[in-house]
C-alpha cells in the first residue's frame, strides 16, 4: 500500500493536506505554495482545501477520474482567479499539486513551481513537468493556478508507483537543489527535511511499502461443515411442513402482490389533480450586461446573449463559467446533445462545443426569424408529471401569471420589481423559469402541491 512518509508545510506560504479511506486503498494528497508570504494566503489555502472536501473525491471512480480533473480544475481555476485579483499580491497565481491515488496508481496534476521525483533503484527520476530552468520560464509557461485571464492548461498524469518506490513532491528552489546532486536514496528523507528552513517550505514524501502478512483464516473442520447441513436441512424442512409443497408459488405470489400494490399507490398519487401551483421567486442575479434574446439552458447551465457575447453561468452557484465573442450579434442560442447552437445576424449558423468554441459554420441564404419570447407558454401534463391538466404561462409587464387552460381560472401571479424583458422556455428538470429584467437574470420556481 502507498504510505504518507513524509509532509511539511509552513501556513500560510505553503500547506500539504491528504485525506483518506478506511482501508487506506483510495487517498487523495494535495500541495499549495506561493512565492509570497502573506496573511491573505490563509484565505486562499482554506478555499482550496474546502473546494476539493466539498468535491467528494474518494467517490469518484478510477474511470472518471482524469476527466474530473480537467473540468474540476478548468472551472476552479476561474474561482481562484476571483479571490486572488482581491489580494495585494504581486503574483495572482498559486503553484499546486494534486494527486489521487487508486492502490498503486496516481493521477495527478501540476500547477506552477511544484515538482516530483520517483526513487528508481539508486536514481530520481523526475515524473510530470521538469524541474529543469524553470526560473527563467515565463508565467504562461509556469501555468499558475489563477494567473492566467485565460481557460488554463490541465493535463492529468498517470503514474504507477512500484514496490519499495517513494514519490517525493518539492517546491522549485528545493528541486532543484535535491534532485540536481544525485543524492543518496537510503538519506533521502533526511536531505529533504533539512530545508525546513526555505521559502517556501514544502514537501510531500509517498512510499509504497509492502503491507504486513495477514494470518490466515481458520478452516471450518469437516464436523463443523456437516452440522451446518444438518441445522440448514432441518430449517428447510420446517419451512416445508409449514407451506406445503406450494412455497415457489406462494412466495411469487405474495411478491406480485406487493409489487403491483406499490405501482397502483404510485400511479394514484402521481395522476391526483394538482390543488396548488405557485410561481416563487427562488434566486436573482445582477448582470453586468444587457441581454439581447431570450436565456438558454440545459440541466448544469444558463446560457445569455449580449450583443455579440456569449455567457455561461452554472445554475447551482451562478457563477460566470466562460465568456465568447462571435463575429456578429447573436440572434438565438439552442442547447443540444452535441453543445450548442446559435444563430447569428448576419446569416451564419454555428456549432460550439459546450465551452462556447466553434466547431462548426452554416452561411444560409435567408436571415433567421429571431423575435423576443414574451409570448404565451403551455405546460402539459408529458413535460410537467405533477399535473393532469394543461396551465398556461402568461407573460405580464412586471411579472407573471398562471391559468388554467381549461377554465381560465388563475391560479397563481408573481410581481417583479422590474419589466420583463425576456421569458425562457420551461425548464422540467429544474421545475423552473429563467426570466430577464432589465439587470437581472431570475430564476421562478413553478411550486406544485398535489
Amino acid at each position: 500500500m502507498i504510505k504518507l512518509q513524509s509532509k511539511y508545510a509552513l501556513p500560510p506560504q505553503s500547506s500539504c493536506e491528504h485525506q483518506s479511506s478506511q482501508d487506506g486503498r483510495y487517498a487523495w494528497f494535495l500541495c499549495v505554495t506561493h512565492e509570497e508570504n502573506d496573511v491573505c494566503l490563509e484565505e486562499i489555502q482554506a478555499e482550496v482545501k474546502l473546494e476539493l472536501l466539498n468535491a467528494n473525491v474518494l467517490q469518484i471512480s478510477k474511470m472518471e477520474i482524469e476527466n474530473w480533473l480537467k473540468s474540476f480544475f478548468a472551472d476552479f481555476h476561474w474561482k481562484l482567479h476571483a479571490s486572488l485579483r482581491r489580494t495585494e499580491l504581486r503574483e495572482k497565481g498559486v503553484s499546486l499539486f494534486f494527486a489521487v491515488c487508486y492502490d498503486h496508481d496516481l493521477y495527478f496534476v501540476q500547477f506552477g513551481r511544484l515538482f516530483c521525483a520517483v526513487t528508481q533503484g539508486n536514481k530520481l527520476e523526475t515524473v510530470g513537468r521538469h524541474w529543469k530552468n524553470y526560473h527563467v520560464q515565463t508565467l504562461r509557461d509556469l501555468n499558475l493556478l489563477g494567473l492566467s485571464e485565460e481557460d488554463i492548461r490541465v493535463k492529468p498524469q498517470k503514474f504507477h508507483l512500484e514496490e519499495n518506490e517513494s514519490l517525493l513532491v518539492l517546491p522549485g528552489k528545493v528541486a532543484a537543489k535535491v534532485f540536481g546532486n544525485s543524492p543518496d536514496v537510503n538519506s533521502l528523507q533526511p536531505l529533504v527535511e533539512s530545508f525546513g528552513a526555505a521559502s517556501p517550505a514544502l514537501w510531500l514524501i509517498l512510499k509504497h511499502q509492502t503491507p504486513l502478512a495477514k494470518p490466515q483464516k481458520r478452516r471450518l473442520t469437516k464436523l463443523e461443515i456437516s452440522s451446518l447441513f444438518l441445522l440448514l436441512g432441518t430449517a428447510l424442512a420446517i419451512v416445508y411442513m409449514a407451506l406445503g409443497n406450494r412455497i415457489i408459488g406462494v412466495g411469487f405470489y405474495r411478491a406480485q402482490k406487493v409489487v403491483t400494490e406499490k405501482i397502483e399507490q404510485a400511479k394514484t398519487a402521481l395522476n391526483m389533480p394538482a390543488r396548488n401551483v405557485q410561481l416563487v421567486q427562488k434566486w436573482s442575479l445582477e448582470l453586468p450586461f444587457r441581454v439581447t434574446s431570450s436565456p438558454a439552458f440545459n440541466q448544469q447551465n444558463v446560457f445569455l446573449a449580449s450583443g455579440a457575447d456569449i455567457y455561461a453561468y452554472k445554475l447551482s452557484t451562478r457563477e460566470q463559467l466562460w465568456k465568447q465573442n462571435y463575429p456578429a450579434p447573436v440572434g438565438a442560442i439552442l442547447p443540444t446533445a452535441a453543445g450548442l447552437n446559435v444563430t447569428l445576424t448576419n446569416g451564419n449558423t454555428l456549432g460550439l462545443d459546450p465551452r462556447g468554441n466553434e466547431v462548426w459554420n452554416q452561411s444560409l441564404q435567408a436571415l433567421a426569424n429571431e423575435k423576443a419570447n414574451l409570448a404565451m407558454l403551455e405546460i402539459t401534463p408529458a413535460q410537467e408529471k405533477r399535473i393532469d391538466k394543461c396551465i398556461t404561462v402568461v407573460p405580464l409587464k412586471r411579472g407573471m401569471a398562471i391559468l388554467d387552460s381549461q377554465q381560465g381560472k388563475l391560479m397563481s401571479e408573481l410581481a417583479l420589481p422590474e419589466e420583463l424583458r425576456y421569458l425562457s422556455q420551461y425548464d422540467d428538470y429544474n421545475s423552473c423559469f429563467y426570466v430577464v429584467t432589465a439587470d437581472s437574470l431570475v430564476c421562478v420556481n413553478l411550486n406544485i402541491v398535489n
